[in-house]
């Protein structure tokens, strides 16, 4: 078992719990209520900050990996999402979004953003090969609505999913 609480604030984190939510001691409680498995494993998980977790969420056909590292004060780095290194905070709004690997995507979705007033704060692409697989995570200074989503897949046809980490 992990000490200081580290295991109620991943639940916590995991469910959805902001860091000053009330719900944070029972969080056990509250993922049994909402059927959520988990479990807890040791592992060297290489030269990261030693307060680092891999996170693996499995649910349907899908599983989402993310490693991130407990910096202090509430503040967290996410270091990989998916096994592609990135670094990102979760302290604005921040889109990951899976797309193909091809020319003018991320030209394409900087004109989108800029278009609807949105300003891009930090942006980052990692690529599986030319015109494989890739990830965009793009923190943005707006809080923005699930129907925008819905507008960049749209106008963007070669995304294939866009996650929307939104800050609480």
């Amino acid at each position: 078992m992990m000490g200081s609480g580290t295991d109620l604030a991943l639940l916590a984190g995991v469910l959805g719990l902001s860091t000053m939510d009330d719900g944070i001691p029972n969080a056990k409680k509250i993922a049994e209520e909402n059927g959520l498995q988990y479990e807890f494993t040791k592992r060297v998980l290489g030269s990261y900050h030693p307060n680092t977790v891999l996170v693996e969420l499995t649910g349907g056909a899908r599983t989402v990996k993310v490693l991130a590292s407990s910096l202090g004060g509430g503040k967290v780095e996410v270091q990989e999402f998916d096994e592609y290194p990135f670094k990102f905070s979760g302290e604005r709004p921040t889109l990951v979004i899976r797309h193909s690997d091809q020319k003018g995507v991320i030209a394409e979705l900087s004109d989108i953003l800029y278009q609807k007033g949105i300003n891009i704060a930090r942006m980052a692409n990692e690529r599986s090969k030319i015109n494989g697989d890739a990830i965009t995570v793009c923190e943005i200074d707006n809080i923005i609505e699930d129907t925008f989503l819905s507008l960049l897949k749209r106008e963007i046809p070669i995304i294939d999913e866009i996650v929307l980490v939104q800050t609480k």
